[in-house]
């Protein structure tokens, strides 16, 4: 389990000790009613330092760590497609030059039996 002992980032599901975590919600009068997560044996052993986070930070750390995964997906798309289009373009060129050399073969070839006919 890598999971810090002082921050978890994300919404928690296990805490450092390895034991789940509850939900529950602060009953003093600077955070009335402020949901929380806590270790189910850091809820009996305050003096502990088991996990406790504020489900509204946890849900913060989720939206940040998605929108930077969107961000990377975002990246990797445009790199994908400028990747598809440099190599649609490189066969494009290698099927002109190989028609132009067939063209310009083909000519040749006449060319050389109409002499031969003279």
């Amino acid at each position: 389990m890598n999971t810090s002992r002082r921050h978890s980032y994300g919404v928690p599901s296990r805490c450092w000790c390895g034991k789940g975590v509850v939900i529950f919600y602060s009953r003093t009068d600077d955070n009335p009613y402020r949901r929380f997560y806590r270790c189910e044996i850091g809820a009996q052993r305050k003096k502990e330092n088991h996990l406790f986070k504020w489900v509204d930070d946890a849900l913060l750390d989720e939206i940040r760590r998605v929108e930077a995964e969107q961000g990377r997906i975002v990246e990797e798309i445009e790199d994908l497609k400028s990747s598809i289009t440099q190599r649609i373009e490189e066969e494009v060129r290698k099927q002109k030059n190989s028609l132009e050399l067939g063209c310009l073969g083909s000519i040749l070839w006449l060319f050389g039996r109409l002499r031969s006919q003279e």
